[in-house]
């Protein structure tokens, strides 16, 4: 299977298994056309449809028994993970989702080749260049909003406070399960993550997203992040840094860019700014006397 290849059968993700080692009980919170986020404690696991993207915390299954649950169960319906099972209890009966034998798909984030210095010359990074975001993202990038854009792209990601400050403007920005500002915080995190551990931003990150500023949904990414995993489609996208081909890497960006109402571009203008970012401060260090 190529990279730019979804898994097309049922699995679920390796973080997964992290979240349901342990009997517990939870509900349905919420559901969309093609899957349903079901709440354990204060996780989130999302059960979606095969051939589809998935998810950082997520299973995917057949789209027939996926059919089924959609039509059966309602927000806020009780779930029981027990026997390597998750048991919905809906109006019309209880409804068993086995994961026991599931693929385990690694959406751990890749070990990228390309180097900071060499950011600027790829071709993930120029055809990033190519968009012109401001038409496509859910905020409108104000004078305002590009304040804060600027500071993401300059200011010393070492610094709490000037941490604390862009967080909190972006966190539940916008509309949606996940709001666009949340998304561009994601994608913003997920080029760092690739190429250092930015601990202080980390640590800003975990304190600002939280349910009274945003909803579970972002909370549920951001924190699959911070423990080192992405969805499918983002795990994709980040190996296009080591990939030369302009059709793989075309075919991913669009894909990305489908996801939700704007949520795959917000997410991808969040992962370009990262980049920017990198770059600037690669740029920094190299102009720093000796």
């Amino acid at each position: 299977m190529s990279r730019t290849e979804l898994i097309d059968r049922e699995a679920m993700s390796n973080l997964l298994p992290l979240y349901l080692k342990n009997y517990s009980v939870g509900n349905i919170h919420s559901k969309f056309n093609n899957g349903l986020n079901i709440q354990i404690n204060d996780s989130l696991i999302y059960v979606g449809r095969r051939g589809t993207p998935l998810a950082a915390f997520g299973l995917n299954i057949e789209a027939e028994k996926l059919k089924h649950v959609l039509n059966s169960v309602r927000i806020g319906d009780l779930v029981v993970n027990k026997g390597n099972k998750l048991i919905l209890y809906s109006g019309y009966g209880a409804i068993n989702i086995c994961y026991k034998d599931l693929e385990e798909v690694d959406l751990k984030l890749p070990a990228t080749k390309c180097s900071v210095n060499e950011l600027p010359y790829s071709r993930l990074y120029n055809y990033l260049e190519t968009i012109d975001f401001k038409k496509y993202i859910g905020l409108d990038l104000d004078e305002k909003t590009g304040k804060y854009v600027e500071l993401l792209l300059y200011s010393d990601r070492a610094d709490m406070n000037t941490n604390t400050l862009i967080i909190g403007f972006f966190a539940g920005r916008g509309k949606g399960l996940t709001p666009s500002g949340d998304d561009i915080l994601i994608g913003f995190t997920l080029a760092l993550m690739l190429f250092g551990q930015f601990n202080i931003w980390r640590k800003a990150l975990a304190m600002e997203i939280t349910v009274d500023k945003t909803t579970l949904i972002s909370v549920a990414y951001i924190d699959a992040l911070l423990a080192g995993y992405a969805s499918e489609h983002f795990i994709r996208l980040v190996k296009l840094l080591d990939d030369p081909e302009k059709n793989a890497i075309e075919k991913t960006i669009n894909e990305v860019r489908s996801f939700g109402h704007t949520s795959g571009n917000d997410t991808l203008f969040g992962f370009f700014l990262g980049l920017k970012f990198l770059i600037n401060q690669g740029k920094e260090q190299c102009e720093e006397p000796n």
